[in-house]
Order: C-alpha cells, then structure tokens, then sequence
C-alpha cells in the first residue's frame, strides 16, 4: 500500500497532493469562519438558502443554476460540492453537486464543440490524456481521469469538445467520475455544518483512496487495450 502510494505521488506529483490538501484546509477554515463570526446566518438568507419559503425555484434550483455557470467558467468543482452539502445537507448536497457539475460539463464541451477551430488552437499541448487512447476508450478513461483528478477541469471539458470526443460517453462519464469527489467535499462540508469530526476525517481518507484507485484502474485499463 506504501509502495502504490508512493508510486501515485510520483506519478501524479507531490505538488498535484498539496493544492489537494491546501484546497480543503482553505474550505475547513473557511467554513469554520462563517460558523464562529455568525456569518452562517447571512449565508443562510441568501435566495439559494434551505428555507422552507425559498423553495425549489429560489432555494437548490438557483444554487443548482449558478453553480453550474460558475463551475462552467473554471470555478472548481469541489468547492461547489462543498457548500452544496453546507447548505442543503449531506445527500442533497451530493445530488446538486453531481448534476451541476455534469451540467457545467455540457456546456464547456458544448461551447468547445462550436468553436471548435479556436479551441484546438488554444489547447495545443496543453493535454495531458493520449488523444488516441481517449477517443478510442472515452467513457471509461474519462471517467477514470474524473476519479483523479489531475489537470483542470474546465480544460478536460473543452478538449474533449474540441478534439470530437463523442459527446455522450464523455459525459456519462464525467458524471460517474464526478461522484467519488462530490462525495468526498460533500462528506466534509456537511461535516462542518453538523460539527461532525468524523466525517471531515472520513473525506479526507476517502479522498487519497479515490486518487489511488483512479491511478491503479487507468494502469489496468491501459494494460488491457494496449
């Protein structure tokens, strides 16, 4: 188990571990914040806000809509995962957090695919997948890039429309591989909502699992197409 650790570290770069690790120190103690100053109750008047008189149409519907432009944009995904779970709860906040970031997905691939030409430009050598493998094996490397995840997001997005991935495998998998993460920082941000310690212990043990697994099934699904 050290030895595969140690292996993904170099592989993925100690540096790809501590932003990770920044990331959620920054939520923590960000979350943290807004819970000893009260500005939980601000957060919680906003028009996204569980209220029982927000509604679906002015309460997760809005977050959901914002959240996906945001995270269309280069917002990361994990943040919205995060105060998705901090507002609406655990497995209302992993819902929200899955479908917006697959909403978010959509329209990334879907403005790349339109301007494809100028996208392709931009994106020259800045990918990071073998394009062959990926056209060939697009739901499951997609997926499996998700599980990772290494590299930005947004640019994962916009290559596979710019390069004419097939939209549908890519994105069915983008939401599979979506779901580890958005669980992950739904884990700890419904943690610092309820004060619950074991689960912010428990996102983070999750979240070195999900890379190392990410890492072990692209080495075995490679194997077995090459």
């Amino acid at each position: 188990m050290l030895h595969t650790f140690s292996k993904t570290i170099t592989q993925l770069g100690l540096r790809f571990f501590l932003k990770m690790l920044a990331l959620m120190v920054v939520l923590v103690g960000f979350a943290y914040f807004i819970s000893s100053v009260d500005f939980e109750s601000f957060f919680k008047s906003l028009p996204f806000a569980d209220d029982e008189n927000a509604g679906w149409l002015n309460g997760k519907f809005a977050y959901l809509i914002l959240a996906s432009l945001l995270v269309s944009v280069g917002c990361p995904r994990q943040v919205i995962s995060f105060f998705a779970a901090f507002f609406f709860g655990l497995w209302m906040g992993i819902l929200i957090g899955v479908v917006a970031t697959t909403l978010a997905c959509m329209i990334s691939f879907s403005v790349a695919r339109l301007f494809q030409d100028t996208f392709k430009d931009m994106l020259k050598g800045k990918l990071k997948l073998a394009l062959d493998f990926w056209k060939e094996n697009t739901f499951f490397a997609t997926m499996i890039w998700r599980f990772i995840p290494a590299g930005s997001n947004l640019l994962t997005n916009l290559a596979a429309g710019a390069f004419g991935l097939s939209a549908l495998p890519f994105i069915l998998g983008s939401a599979v591989g979506y779901i580890p993460h958005t669980v992950i920082f739904a884990l700890l941000g419904a943690g610092i909502e309820v004060g619950s310690n074991f689960q912010i212990i428990a996102s983070g043990v999750l979240l070195v699992v999900s890379i190392l697994l990410g890492v072990l099934l692209m080495k075995k699904y490679r194997k077995q197409v090459s």
